[in-house]
């Protein structure tokens, strides 16, 4: 039987660090480590829900920092900031040859998913995206879930799902979607055993 799939993608699929991103910000638009991290806190929900472009976070950052950036420049300054992980895409590869559909479900923004989606090709190869900047609510709202079914076209009962973090994994059961908490390659390989998936 073949299945839907949904992953997370940040420290699923591919690791990232918010810190290092808060440094390249500061260190190109010459704004200190702090105020990056205040501009975040104000406007990271809202360019995760869609609720602001990309263009306006540069017009902020600019207006922080009293200068004409380059917008290319600091759009990778905060997109530069992942790294693979391996066995995951292996796993990834491996339900793909098998048949199952795969979906990304993420709270992302533009930014970051375009710089991923053009750094690390096997996410071209999914069968579709649930991108919380796109679908304007984020994990751990039901509604993001919700979404996620509409999208894939599959009931509840029909899919898996794997995130790192549990409230999330929570917000899923609540509707009766089979999920499991990310930890290891390992735990992820048994999860999906157990299943009868891999």
């Amino acid at each position: 039987m073949k299945h839907t799939i949904f992953f997370d993608l940040g420290n699923v699929l591919i690791h990232f660090d918010h810190e290092q991103m808060c440094r390249q910000i500061a260190n190109y638009s010459g704004i200190s480590e702090t105020q990056v991290q205040q501009l975040m806190l104000k406007y990271g929900d809202l360019y995760e829900r869609g609720s602001i472009s990309s263009k306006e976070l540069y017009e902020e950052i600019c207006r922080v920092s009293s200068k004409a950036l380059d917008f290319d420049i600091l759009m990778h300054a905060v997109s530069d900031i992942f790294k693979p992980n391996e066995e995951v895409i292996s796993i990834f590869h491996q339900l793909k040859k098998k048949g199952h559909r795969i979906f990304l479900l993420s709270n992302t923004c533009e930014a970051h998913f375009t710089f991923a989606s053009s750094h690390f090709p096997f996410i071209k190869q999914c069968d579709g995206y649930v991108l919380s900047y796109k679908v304007g609510a984020r994990k751990p709202e039901i509604k993001i879930y919700e979404k996620a079914l509409e999208i894939a076209g599959c009931q509840n009962k029909e899919c898996f799902y794997t995130d790192d973090i549990f409230d999330y994994i929570e917000s899923a059961r609540a509707i009766q979607i089979d999920a499991e908490q990310y930890t290891t390659p390992e735990a992820l390989t048994q999860h999906l055993y157990a299943r009868r998936i891999l």
